[in-house]
């Protein structure tokens, strides 16, 4: 149990680090680590990625949290949307963790596996310039909502708060990335909460999960990893000012290669 303590604290002070850094979602790494300590703590194959995906959103939570905490304080949210993007994304991601409840593991790991591939690929093609100008978009509210539910829905399948998802669409119908970037942190503190609820009724009374798991959300896990990512944070802002950041992403994903060519190898070989 100490092991899987102490590689959690360590996981934790990674995806902190790197989420200052970087600004990369947690639950790009938190799966795949939730994916390989439930197979060593001989978790059922059919609830591991579903522990995995329940762990991940509640230990987004208090990331997303953070997050936008410090990007009200710029004034950069977009509040008059966030209620209705809020209602549509929790509505998506109660909808998507129902039926990820019916999948077997098998599919939800190629389906986290796509995703994969393209956090690697964004990562390293070419950045494009971004345009000078500035824009309000004007559109009926019950397009956020909408938005919201296409957000939740699919970031139900691979764990995550949705910036992947949401940043390209609100940058897409106008909105400067700024703007983009800490909406999306806000959504993800509500799409988090909605998910882990959900994984947590969904796994509620499920046989084969281990100790101290409340449905299918790994307790040791959460708080250790959430802590930690708390803690570290910071000291990723401050050297994303200081550090060659685009060399930095290109290592991360080769790190990041090297998972997706494990989680592949474990249903393919």
């Amino acid at each position: 149990m100490l092991i899987f303590l102490f590689a959690f604290i360590v996981v934790g002070a990674l995806i902190g680090f790197m989420a200052g850094l970087l600004g990369i979602g947690g639950g790009t790494v938190i799966v795949p680590v939730m994916h390989y300590m439930a197979e060593q703590m001989n978790v059922p194959t059919a609830l591991i990625m579903k522990m995995s995906l329940g762990t991940s959103f509640a230990i987004i939570i208090m990331s997303t949290a953070s997050s936008a905490w410090s990007h009200n304080k710029r004034g950069t949210i977009l509040w008059e949307h966030i209620p209705y993007l809020g209602i549509g994304s929790a509505l998506g991601v109660i909808l998507g963790s129902l039926i990820v409840n019916l999948l077997s593991n098998t599919f939800l790991q190629i389906i986290f596996c796509i995703f994969l591939a393209y956090t690697i690929y964004s990562m390293v093609k070419p950045k494009k310039k971004q345009s000078t100008t500035i824009t309000t978009p004007n559109f009926p509210q019950y397009i956020f909502i909408l938005l919201g539910l296409l957000i939740g829905f699919l970031a139900s399948f691979i764990g995550i708060a949705g910036g992947a998802i949401a940043v390209p669409l609100l940058v897409y119908i106008g909105y400067e990335m700024h703007k983009a970037i800490a909406t999306s942190a806000m959504i993800g503190v509500i799409l988090s909460t909605f998910g882990a609820i959900s994984y947590i009724y969904n796994g509620w009374g499920a046989e084969g999960l281990p100790a101290y798991s409340l449905g299918y959300v790994y307790l040791p896990a959460f708080i250790c990893i959430a802590l930690m990512s708390i803690l570290t944070a910071p000291l990723g802002v401050k050297l994303s000012y200081k550090l060659p950041v685009p060399r930095i992403r290109q290592i991360f994903a080769l790190f990041l290669l090297v998972i997706l060519i494990r989680m592949l190898s474990s249903f393919i070989l």
